[in-house]
């Protein structure tokens, strides 16, 4: 399952530099070339997304989150070149918004669960409020993409959830390789 995986993320990734690549040199940029090239790099993108969930599957650990994710990333794709290739509607567009926002927040949850050591307790209580943040965001960002409030506060609230949500993303891998080395033993 893994091998398979990897492999589909790898050659849907080397047919989307290919196919961008040659429109970008040879291509007439209509409408057929630049739904093409927006396939492409949306297939790339949502390739890259669904990493992150892909790697967990493999080491067998959150596999419901990881499956989650996964699924996200593909919902978001499909419906992504829904709205490119047909003429969708409005409620279209906010699906692809909702469905991206889940797949980017289960991407950072299972990334950060993928390849940041908790090693202290700072870094486990950052861990946990990073995947609180990123609930939280989704959520409000959600909810102002359907509902589209006329005051400014959610927007700027959204804006410093999203700041705070980077900021304990960033800090996790810092903070867990900032730690001492463990001491030795002097033997005599």
């Amino acid at each position: 399952m893994k091998r398979l995986l990897l492999l589909g993320v790898a050659t849907l990734l080397c047919a989307t530099a290919l196919i961008a690549i040659a429109i970008l040199l040879v291509g007439r940029f209509g409408d057929t070339e630049q739904h093409v090239l927006a396939t492409t790099l949306l297939l790339g993108g949502f390739g890259v997304v669904a990493l992150p969930g892909v790697l967990l599957l493999d080491r067998r650990r959150l596999r419901p989150l990881a499956a989650a994710a996964v699924t996200a990333a593909a919902v978001a794709a499909a419906l992504s070149l829904v709205s490119v290739w047909a003429d969708s509607g409005d409620r279209v567009g906010k699906a692809v918004g909702t469905a991206s926002l889940l797949a980017l927040a289960g991407a950072q949850v299972c990334g950060l669960e993928a390849w940041t050591a908790r090693t202290t307790q700072l870094v486990r209580r950052l861990f946990a409020a990073s995947c609180a943040t990123a609930v939280l965001l989704v959520a409000l960002l959600t909810t102002l993409l359907w509902a589209q409030p006329d005051n400014a506060f959610w927007s700027r609230l959204a804006g410093a959830l999203a700041v705070l949500d980077v900021l304990l993303v960033a800090l996790q891998p810092v903070l867990s390789r900032a730690q001492p080395p463990p001491a030795r033993s002097l033997r005599t």
